[in-house]
Order: C-alpha cells, then structure tokens, then sequence
C-alpha cells in the first residue's frame, strides 16, 4: 500500500498562495498589455500582490524542508527530473519577474513601461506554471484520487485565475479604486474565471468517476460540497448577478472566493492524508 505525504497546513497554504500570485501576475500582465490607461490600477496592485505572496511561498517551502540550506542547494543544480528542484526554481524565476514588474511599475516613463510590458508577458508563463504546477505534480503521484486526476493541473490554474482577480478586486475595494473602469473589468473576468472553474470541477468529478470519493463522499466531503462549491463558487456567482453594482456585496463575493480556492486546496491535500 502506497503512503501519502504527511503533508500539514504549510503545503496548503504554500499551494494557495502560489496560486493567487500566479493568477494577479497574469491579471496584472494583461491589464498592463492590452487595457487602457484605465487599468494601470489594476495591473501595479497585480504585481505588487504577486511579491510578497511569491516571497512567503519560498519561506513556506524552506520551513517546510526543515534545512534553509536544502532549498538553497536546489536552486544551485536544475534537476529536472526531482519535483522540488522544478517547484524551487519556478518559484525563484517568477519571483525575479515580480520583483522586476513591480519595481518598474512605480515609474511613467516610456522605457520603463515598454520593459514592463515585455517582461511580464514572459513572467505570466511562470505564473502559470506556479498557479498550476502544484496540480500537475499531484496528479503524476501513483496514488489513488491524486494520480488519477489529470485536470488537477488545470482546476488549480483556474483556481489561482479567479483568485487572483478576486484578492486584486478586494485590495482595490480596501484601497477606495473600486469606482474606475479597471475595477469593473477585474470583476468582470473573476465571474469569467468562476464560471470556468465550475465547468472544469464537474468535468473533472465526471472524469473522475467513483475515484473522485475521497473528496465527494469522504471525511472532507461537507469541506467540498459547502466550502468549495457552495461558499467558494455558487455563492459568489450569486451575489455577482444580484448586487453587481453595489461594491460591499462585490467585495464579500471577493472574499468568498478566496476561502473556495483556499477549501480546494486543503481538500485535495487532506483527502488522502491518514
């Protein structure tokens, strides 16, 4: 009999965080290429939101590995055959973008826009590989529910989308930048992203089959189906089509679908934990 990881709340909250950070460095990366003036809100508080999440997701990795030293020794030799070695350096990678895009978005100058641009064109391909990198690596385990998933990769890709626009609409919101254009759009796509991520869960429980169990029927099962459906996604996409336009009732959707990216995580983890 195979033996799950005895992964605790570190690695959760590692895979959340590296989730929302890749998800606002895309949203930011879009904002900032193809948006207006308008949306330059919303692509310096993506960016500024991916740093330090990017940053506590490599703390969280080092404290998880017990020795500072081992993290550092994984970034000094590419393994590309070791998961770790992989996750250590696209963690570092798409940090040296974060702290690059966010650095430049404090300056209006053509030269520094231009190079902005560019970069986070290239940085939003490690976002998405931190957003989804997570998932993939759980669903090459040969163990039951994970190694039979093979849309975890791109739920969690979804996920990190939505929640990324989710915190960046919320900090807007916190900020009082929550009556301009850029906000609205933000908004507009995390409902999007929701209704992806609500297609992508059914498909991946269909495909799934009675394999799906451990997070359907099993102890995590009330977590699942009230957490994550519920609270995280049907909830919001509710709230999103009754009191779109009053931005308090946005902003509580913000937050609730953050708690669902964070159940997803826990659930998927703690399923098959003993």
């Amino acid at each position: 009999m195979l033996k799950a990881p005895q992964w605790e709340m570190l690695i959760v909250w590692y895979f959340f965080l590296g989730g929302i950070a890749g998800g606002a460095y895309f949203t930011a990366a879009i904002a900032d290429n193809f948006g207006s003036a308008r949306d330059r809100a919303v692509a310096k508080v993506g960016y500024l939101l991916s740093l330090p999440l990017t940053a506590a997701c490599g703390i969280l990795l080092i404290v998880d590995l017990g020795v500072p030293t081992r993290f550092l020794h994984m970034l000094g030799a590419f393994k590309f055959w070791d998961p770790m070695s992989i996750g250590a350096w696209g963690i570092g990678i798409f940090g040296l973008f974060s702290l690059g895009s966010s650095v430049l978005s404090f300056s209006t100058s053509a030269q520094a826009l231009a190079l902005r641009r560019k970069g986070s064109l290239v940085g939003s391909i490690f976002g998405f590989f931190l957003a989804a990198y997570t998932g993939v690596l759980l669903s090459n385990t040969a163990l039951p529910f994970w190694g039979d998933a093979r849309l975890m990769g791109a739920l969690f890709l979804a996920s990190g989308a939505s929640t990324g626009m989710a915190a960046i609409s919320l900090l807007m919101w916190l900020g009082g930048a929550s009556s301009g254009e850029g906000w609205d759009k933000v908004k507009r796509a995390d409902r999007y992203s929701m209704i992806i991520e609500l297609v992508l869960l059914a498909v991946f429980l269909g495909l799934l089959g009675s394999a799906a169990q451990p997070i359907t029927s099993g102890r995590v099962a009330p977590l699942f189906w009230g957490g994550l459906v519920g609270v995280g996604l049907v909830i919001p996409l509710l709230l999103e089509v009754v009191g779109q336009r009053v931005r308090a009732v946005a902003a509580v959707s913000a937050v609730l679908v953050l708690v669902g990216g964070f159940v997803l995580r826990y659930v998927v983890l703690m399923s098959v934990q003993t």
